[in-house]
């Protein structure tokens, strides 16, 4: 990526920069503008002799080394440019690249860290964030590389790859807000199915991540953005996000809808089954739902999924106040205490119901003592009146 970005900018300063009128530069020049690049050294190796004071030559000869795969060679002659112009900033920026070609990172980390970018045009200035964002990385410096994706985003705001970039860094920080800033700007910039599906899965984690308008916000859009991947290519991936985000915004009849559409393309992915599941039992399709979590189990492995699984299972059961069920689901989950609360639960039903059924049997034995006054009443002679 860089070497590619790299030989535009050594082009361009062939074309502004100073060209001594000696054998070998025009004709290197032309060979290095053609991708004759076997040539171009060859002719570059004239100039530096004829010239060795002189930095461009150097430049050059090292530019046209690094594309041929010279990098040793390469980097001795990138050097010898620095050492006579060590303030160049497209001299620092081309050896900085191939310390990077070289895997000496910690090096091309200090050289970019002491370019002055304001010498630099917007797109070398966002090549060099890049660059320096690989090699702090390659350090060990995540913050410096975060720092760096960020400034190269910041100053290069319609770079789809800039904005991508920094997006992941930052969402693998931690950083998600401006994750999904970062990312939705670059899904808006280029509609590659990978940049769409990374800004969905980065607004479901915010959208988790967050509350009130906040977190409806975040689901509006990663459902809107699931909706129009998941049209444009309907596959099992896609309407798994879809899904989700149906999910998380509360559309339980939709989000079941698509999850037997992702189940019908991949049936033994126990995932699709669990979430259809979820999303039947908060529509209170409790036997629907227990039929799919039923299925998630078949296809799930034993460890944390069953667990997950066997937990929704026993809310089911409970919903349903199959209290036996519910407790045996609940205990496989190792959750105890839910299954505790179902104990207790269970005997508050049964007192509630002998309670219910002693004042059934009262009311009807009132029943019964109004019936037998009524008929006395009807008796002849009547009920003897009342004494004043």
């Amino acid at each position: 990526m860089t070497r590619t970005t790299l030989s535009a900018i050594a082009v361009a300063l062939l074309l502004v920069g100073a060209m001594p009128a000696q054998a070998g530069w025009e004709e290197g020049a032309a060979a290095f503008t053609a991708g004759k690049f076997a040539q171009a050294a060859k002719e570059f190796e004239q100039v530096v002799q004829e010239r060795p004071d002189w930095p461009g030559g150097y430049y050059m000869l090292g530019q046209a080394q690094l594309k041929l795969n010279r990098n040793q060679e390469a980097l001795a002659n990138l050097r010898k440019a620095y050492d006579l112009n060590p303030n160049d900033a497209a001299v620092q920026l081309v050896l900085a690249n191939a310390y990077l070609e070289l895997k000496r990172f910690e090096e091309a980390n200090r050289l970019l860290s002491n370019i002055n970018l304001s010498a630099l045009s917007r797109e070398q200035q966002a090549v060099a964030n890049q660059m320096k964002a690989a090699a702090a990385a390659k350090s060990g410096n995540a913050d410096q590389a975060l720092a760096a994706l960020a400034q190269a985003a910041k100053s290069s705001p319609s770079n789809a790859s800039a904005q991508f970039n920094y997006g992941v860094a930052a969402l693998k920080a931690g950083d998600t807000r401006n994750a999904v800033s970062a990312l939705e700007k670059a899904a808006q910039l280029d509609k590659d199915p990978a940049k769409q599906k990374v800004f969905i899965q980065a607004s479901i984690k915010l959208a988790r991540e967050s509350g009130g308008s906040a977190k409806d916000q975040a689901y509006k859009k990663a459902a809107d953005a699931a909706k129009a991947l998941a049209t444009a290519n309907p596959s099992f991936d896609h309407l798994m996000l879809l899904g989700e985000t149906q999910l998380g915004s509360d559309q339980y009849a939709a989000a079941a809808a698509t999850f037997k559409q992702a189940a019908g393309k991949n049936p033994n992915d126990w995932l699709v089954h669990y979430y259809l599941g979820q999303a039947q039992t908060a529509a209170g399709q409790y036997g629907a739902a227990e039929a799919a979590l039923k299925q998630a189990l078949t296809k799930s492995n034993a460890g944390k999924d069953q667990v997950r699984t066997w937990k929704q299972l026993g809310f089911v059961y409970e919903k349903q106040r199959d209290f036996e069920q519910a407790k045996t689901a609940y205990r496989k989950a190792g959750d105890n205490a839910s299954a505790q609360r179902v104990e207790e639960n269970q005997e508050i039903a049964k007192y509630n119901k002998e309670v219910e059924a002693e004042n059934e049997e009262l009311q009807e034995r009132q029943k019964e003592a109004e019936q037998i006054k009524k008929e006395l009443e009807e008796l002849p002679g009547g009920p003897p009146p009342p004494r004043r």
